[in-house]
Formats: structure tokens, sequence, C-alpha cells
């Protein structure tokens, strides 16, 4: 995958468990990336995938599949290398090391 590309995404409702208070409704909502040529699939097929993967068990429902915009991909980007750079920064990984790794 390039650096460019924009990723597909997936939401989806299940049935909370009654100890989650904070859900409304009774259900939960899962947002997360497919992986694994998910996207290739029917909505339906791919939120069983990925809530089987997560543990999340019972009826699916408001299932919506997305690509992200450019400009989400470049801020995920950019997030990501500033994650990668503030640990790099913390494990003493800089320019001025000179090769003494």
């Amino acid at each position: 995958m390039a650096l460019t590309d924009q990723r597909w995404q997936i939401r989806y409702s299940y049935p909370a468990p009654p100890e989650a208070w904070w859900a409304k409704n009774g259900l939960e909502k899962n947002t997360t990336y497919l992986n694994n040529g998910e996207e290739k699939l029917t909505p339906e097929e791919a939120a069983e995938i990925i809530a089987r993967q997560y543990r999340h068990e019972g009826p699916l429902a408001d299932i919506t599949v997305w690509q992200e915009t450019p400009e989400e991909s470049d801020a995920r980007l950019a997030a990501r290398r500033k994650a990668e750079a503030e640990a790099d920064e913390r494990n003493g990984i800089w320019w001025g090391m000179g090769g003494a790794n």
C-alpha cells in the first residue's frame, strides 16, 4: 500500500451488554479500518467479519462503509509521522547520534 492510499472504513452498531450504561438505545457503535480486502464484500459481509474479530455479538445495524477523503488520509499520515517522531525522540533516536546505535 502506497503512503497516498485512502483507506476504507466501516461503522456499525451492535447490542450493548447490560452493564454498558454509556450505550444509547442499547446499542454500541464500532468504527474501524478495513484491512484485508473486506471492501470488496457487501457491507453486511464485511461487518460480520469485523464484528467476529472484535467479538461483537448480536444483530448488526446501521452498517456504513466509506473511503476516507484525501484530507483525512493526509491527517492520519501526519499524525502517524508525528507519533513516530515523538517515539524516536523519547527513545533517544535522533540525527545527532552519528551512527552510535
